[in-house]
């Protein structure tokens, strides 16, 4: 037998949701046997499958032990990270071209693994008594890609950031160096399809494309090279490489759109703006000393 204490970040979500993903060998054919015949219980009542979890919540589990081994959480030593902003709910992180924001590999280094071990020697995270829950990141960067992310310490937090981006109350700036001669500001639309990992640009729509929404403001000449700041519309795949490529202007050294250059791939995501409270977080990749 097993008992758990439901805790905050584990707090409003199924009863079966919760088994599933804190116990991986735990599968539906056993877990609603389990039930019928009330080896899974609430504060020692019957639960049901669909029942919701409050904090503080008891739970009692009549299972095998090897059905009840929770999934093991990896922690990096001396994880690197540039905080830039943080409070009690979020973490705004500077990230390095080169690391990956997240990875689907097991302890492979990453913002995520960093975000986590970072919280962890804070004693603001502890895997023994998250059940299921683990710092998230909101938004994510291409590995080339440098800048500002948003991390989510808290399920309540990560909620809340994601709704907002989905509501387009989080507007994301770039800074990026393009070929060629970009005269003109202005909001460009175009539609984008992903195709495994690239992106394909159609100045109409056509089944399967997404509407694609970014202003851009050229701001200085380089080399025969036009440094541009991009306001992000739509957060669609290599949207600000397709699209510049596109138009003729892929990112110098963007060898996947089109860049004959050996140069070093320079976009930096250097500013997040939040609405309404008008959070706001700067850095800059590119004047750095």
């Amino acid at each position: 037998m097993k008992e758990l204490t439901i805790q905050v970040n584990d707090a409003n979500q199924r009863l079966d949701k919760f088994l599933f993903k804190t116990f991986p060998e735990l599968k539906s054919g056993m877990l609603y046997k389990a039930l019928r015949k009330k080896k899974i219980k609430i504060n020692r009542k019957r639960a049901n499958y669909d029942q919701m979890l409050q904090a503080g919540d008891q739970l009692q589990l009549f299972l095998p032990d090897d059905i009840l081994q929770e999934k093991q959480v990896y922690l990096q030593k001396n994880a690197q990270l540039n905080v830039v902003y943080e409070d009690d709910n979020i973490v705004v992180i500077d990230k390095p071209a080169g690391l990956l924001s997240q990875s689907s590999k097991e302890q492979e280094d990453c913002v995520v693994e960093r975000l986590k071990s970072y919280l962890y020697q804070k004693k603001e995270y502890d895997p023994k008594s998250e059940h299921h829950f683990t710092p998230s990141i909101c938004n994510r960067l291409d590995r080339n890609t440098s800048g500002l992310i948003i991390g989510a310490k808290n399920a309540y937090a990560s909620r809340e950031i994601n709704a907002a981006i989905q509501d387009h109350h989080i507007h994301k700036y770039y800074n990026a160096y393009v070929e060629g001669h970009v005269e003109k500001e202005g909001l460009i639309v175009l539609y984008l399809q992903k195709r495994e990992t690239k992106a394909y640009i159609s100045p109409t729509f056509k089944e399967g494309y997404q509407k694609a929404v970014m202003k851009i403001y050229p701001y200085k000449y380089e080399n025969g090279n036009t440094w541009i700041k991009v306001e992000l519309i739509t957060g669609r795949f290599h949207q600000i490489r397709a699209s510049m490529a596109y138009l003729g202007h892929p990112l110098v050294g963007d060898q996947k759109y089109g860049s004959l250059s050996s140069e070093d791939m320079k976009l930096d995501a250097y500013k997040i703006k939040i609405d309404p409270i008008e959070m706001e977080f700067e850095t800059n990749e590119f004047t750095k000393k």
